[in-house]
């Protein structure tokens, strides 16, 4: 509500910008909404084009030593395969040696040979090598080289798996899949693309419950649903929009999709509630309405989302595409929302005006002239929360804690999704690749070995042939491929010269050693096998050793030649390098920005502080509890998991920033209504007191819309993303129930007036940033509240 009304000094009323621009999307409503119908269209076409570019989860970092090893593969060998895949046989009724399953072999073999995006296939029979074929002998792999970027190979593989469909339809018995890391992804987007569906078709419904519950009108519990939906579109055709010049992968179209439903519906839900309110106080004028509902909840929720985007923008710093990409993503879908919000929205409002109560739900509809705040329930908790805030508050802070403690013992680690496509070709090839072989090999380990000043020569032979040796008396190496051992096969012995020879051969018949060598005999390549699977933690020990032991010991760092460790394995190391040393960096641009807006909005010391450490507690319990559950395995059945005894590397920061941007969404409505009424009468109690009455309603509902959405996607397969709405939805309800509505107002009850304490020097250089309306006219039942809230001006005794 309005603070004294401003005026100028001609007398008349100076109204806030905001006011002012809510009123007149009131009043040109048709106008706004037939710009946003082209603007709706327009998105609508482009979602395709976001949707149709996404790849799957890159752990890339860039400068790291997996990034150089891809970078080197891929500009000095003469192989323009980028990625081996495998092609999976296998049959519960013929062995490999049966004419069927030969037959299937050859017809696969033959059609993937003319297949666009196959650079590289040769057939196993031919190669009689025994470790294509299983112990049983029913199960054969087939490597295949695939040529192309990362969104080229995911686009081939499912016409490749459609190939080797057509061979198995025409050879009952023998099933035929591809596997891979392009496979593997393509088959999570396509299973994502399904689980986002089925979530939606999920979480709506129940939030539009819970918005007839808040609203009891079937218009205006719509209005936010609609309009969410609205901005989400919106989103993701502005994503599709810069889709051509930024790569997008599949989980931020998941986190894109959660926060845009939320977020979106929340943000409406706050103005729709504040709307309704302001109607009721103006007898009806709509324009007014409107502009004072922009002036405060319009301007909370412009504060709210630029908070959110800076805290996400936060993610800038970690030099890892999935972090910036990532954070460009929900920028872009918050700047995106909050258009919807101040711009359709208003527009929509001064159309329905009081319509927006038409459709009543019997027995549900709420009245929105309770001016006696102190004998509403939430009100009589708060009191009961100020007059022991010690107690209650320490009370309150012992479960927190128990919920934080597990968040000690997160491990980094990354699931490679085989789980999520079980039912996939994909997925029950990659799984009879880990059954029956050596889990590692559709994973294998790179090492380059690189000499940027000249050609390898003797020594430098002798120190590779040393470390070939060394990585296979290691008992976690099921296999190396190493160029020392041709030259010993094919020359007798390991130098220079058989090298050239061996080469010079190579060109001419167009085969050999591009696998290899160099074109310009400057470096090397070694393919490393790991016994298990690319995201156990035997592979990830393995990455260190032969960083930390087998590499200085053997090639070390000796005559300018540089040896660097890729592969899935070693992107695993180095992404969970680069969060432990972005993280620090994060949380100080984070908090540190964080605390100069609520400064600015709040114009107190006091209330960023507590409001930094009441969204750290949250965020603390979340990833405790995350913990607890996807780590260390409880409730695995109840949410259909398996653990993999660690959390997404990626995801406890994104998580963070995310869960930071959210808990001040919070903090910013309860607080800005408490300096609404703190503006009125300097009453701390009082202004802690209605400020809680006003708020807890609409934001239990905005927290209750967002916890419904977020636990519909804990039904995916795909684990980072049951992982991500877990936590969210957990934060939501811890910062909703125990933060605002207890530990708030309990510390703000042992603070009392040093709340709104900042230094006379400070407050007159700072800007002026206000939440509230400030200057529109007050509303007609003023001075009623004011004789309602009397009764709250008796500060009660504090008592632990």
């Amino acid at each position: 509500m309005g603070t004294e009304t401003a005026r100028s000094v001609h007398g008349r009323v100076d109204r806030p910008i905001l006011y002012r621009w809510g009123a007149w999307c009131a009043r040109r409503a048709w106008r706004v909404i037939a710009v946003w119908a082209l603007v709706i269209v327009g998105a609508g076409l482009l979602v395709p084009k976001f949707t149709d570019s996404l790849t799957g989860s890159s752990l890339k970092v860039d400068g790291s030593d997996s990034a150089r090893v891809e970078t080197l593969l891929t500009e000095k060998f003469a192989s323009p395969v980028s990625e081996d895949a495998v092609v999976v046989f296998d049959s519960t009724r013929h062995t490999a040696d049966a004419p069927a399953y030969r037959a299937a072999v050859g017809a696969a073999v033959a059609a993937l040979r003319d297949q666009e995006g196959v650079l590289d296939i040769a057939d196993p029979y031919a190669a009689d090598d025994p470790t294509l074929f299983s112990e049983d002998r029913r199960t054969l792999l087939v490597p295949v080289g695939l040529g192309g970027g990362e969104r080229d190979r995911q686009d081939t593989v499912p016409r490749i798996q459609d190939t080797l469909d057509d061979v198995a339809a025409d050879r009952e018995g023998v099933d035929v899949m591809l596997t891979g890391s392009s496979a593997l992804n393509a088959a999570v987007v396509e299973q994502q693309d399904k689980d986002l569906a089925r979530a939606e078709s999920i979480g709506l419904p129940i939030a539009l419950l819970v918005l007839l519950a808040a609203f009891g009108t079937l218009v205006a519990a719509c209005l936010p649903l609609l309009l969410g939906v609205v901005a989400l579109v919106t989103s993701f055709g502005a994503l599709g929009a810069v889709s051509g010049v930024v790569s997008f992968d599949v989980f931020s179209q998941a986190v894109v999709t959660m926060l845009g439903l939320a977020l979106g519906i929340d943000y409406c839900l706050f103005a729709v509630t504040r709307m309704r309110e302001e109607l009721a106080a103006r007898k009806g004028d709509v324009p007014a309405a409107v502009g004072a509902t922009m002036a405060t909840a319009g301007k909370a929720v412009l504060f709210s989302g630029c908070t959110v985007i800076i805290s996400v923008a936060g993610l800038l710093v970690v030099r890892a595409p999935v972090f910036r990409t990532m954070a460009l993503g929900v920028m872009i879908a918050v700047a995106a929302m909050l258009a919807v919000a101040t711009t359709l929205l208003p527009a929509v409002l001064g159309l329905l005006g009081p319509r927006i109560d038409k459709l009543a739900v019997p027995g549900m509809k709420r009245s929105v002239r309770t001016t006696d705040v102190s004998r509403s329930g939430w009100a009589r908790w708060t009191k009961v929360v100020m007059r022991r805030p010690v107690l209650v508050g320490g009370l309150t802070g012992v479960v927190l804690l128990l919920a934080i403690l597990p968040a000690a013992q997160l491990k980094l680690g990354f699931d490679v999704g085989a789980s999520a496509v079980s039912d996939a070709p994909a997925g029950r090839g990659y799984e009879l690749v880990a059954d029956k072989f050596v889990p590692g090999a559709a994973t294998p380990l790179q090492i380059v070995l690189d000499k940027p000043a000249g050609a390898l020569d003797d020594a430098d032979l002798a120190a590779l042939e040393q470390l070939t040796e060394r990585l296979r008396d290691n008992d976690d190496v099921a296999e190396v491929q190493s160029v020392t051992d041709v030259l010993r096969q094919q020359t007798g012995g390991v130098d220079v010269a058989g090298l050239r020879t061996l080469m010079e051969a190579a060109k001419q018949d167009g085969e050999g050693l591009g696998r290899l060598i160099a074109t310009d005999g400057r470096t090397t390549a070694l393919a490393v096998l790991p016994r298990e699977a690319a995201d156990s933690d035997a592979s990830v020990d393995l990455v260190h050793w032969i960083r930390d032991t087998a590499v200085p010991d053997t090639v070390g760092e000796r005559d300018g030649t540089s040896a660097f460790v890729g592969g899935l394995s070693a992107q695993t190391v180095d992404i969970s390098e680069e969060v432990s040393r972005a993280t620090p960096l994060v949380l100080a641009l984070v908090l540190g920005l964080s605390f100069i807006l609520l400064l600015l909005a709040f114009r107190s010391l006091l209330l960023p502080l507590s409001a930094i450490v009441m969204n750290l507690v949250s965020v603390g319990a979340a990833f405790g509890l995350l913990t607890l559950v996807f780590q260390e395995g409880h409730g695995a059945s109840l949410l259909d998991f398996t653990s993999g005894g660690f959390i997404q590397a990626y995801l406890p920061l994104l998580t963070f920033v995310i869960l930071f941007g959210l808990s001040m969404d919070y903090e910013v409505f309860l607080i800005s209504r408490m300096k609404e009424e703190w503006g009125h009468s300097r009453d701390n109690t009082r202004a802690v007191t209605e400020g809680v009455a006003h708020t807890a309603k609409v934001i239990t509902a905005a927290a209750t819309i967002m916890m419904v959405i977020f636990a519909a996607f804990m039904i995916t397969k795909v684990v980072e993303v049951k992982q991500m709405g877990f936590a969210l939805a957990v934060a939501v309800l811890v910062d909703a129930t125990l933060i605002r509505v207890v530990l708030v107002p309990a510390l703000m009850r042992l603070l009392g007036s040093s709340n709104w304490w900042l230094p006379g020097w400070l407050d007159r250089v700072l800007p002026r940033v206000e939440l509230t309306e400030g200057s529109a006219p007050p509303p007609d039942d003023a001075p009623a509240r004011d004789e309602a809230a009397g009764r709250l001006r008796e500060e009660p005794a504090a008592r632990g």
